[in-house]
């Protein structure tokens, strides 16, 4: 090597001078970032915890709604009547029973409103229940 020579490092020894450099920041993203993600799962379990008991406390107060009135559950319980009453509006709402469909005229078939709006369903848009239909036309 002679004098004034500058010697050039290769290019492995640039990638690990940027990874000594960027070890420590990059040790603390990644512990930020794990930490951010535990944290962020505890606290969807609490929440869900939380509006499980929002719900109980909910259905408790409505069915007690008979026998103890909202304003004196706040008295008794020093709790607010607006948690009370948002308990109860929050609940979930009991499923009804579906209603058994009205039988149709003899012989004739009803078509839902999808049906006959041509939404997606609907037989007249449907290639197949055109056929169909068009087979059954031309037997008749």
């Amino acid at each position: 090597m002679t004098e004034g020579e500058v010697i050039m490092p290769t290019d492995d020894e640039v990638e690990h001078r940027i990874e000594d450099v960027d070890a420590p920041r990059t040790a603390r993203r990644k512990a930020a970032a794990q930490q951010v993600n535990q944290l962020a799962q505890r606290r969807a379990a609490i929440v869900a915890q939380l509006e499980d008991v929002d719900g109980q406390l909910g259905e408790i107060v409505a069915d007690a709604e008979d026998v103890i009135s909202i304003d004196e559950l706040a008295r008794f319980t020093d709790l607010k009547v607006s948690d009370l009453t948002q308990w109860v509006a929050g609940r979930k709402p009991t499923r009804s029973k579906r209603k058994k469909a009205t039988p149709s005229k003899a012989g004739t078939r009803s078509r839902s409103s999808s049906q006959a709006s041509g939404q997606p369903g609907d037989s007249a848009a449907s290639p197949v229940a055109g056929t169909r239909d068009l087979k059954v036309a031309q037997l008749t």
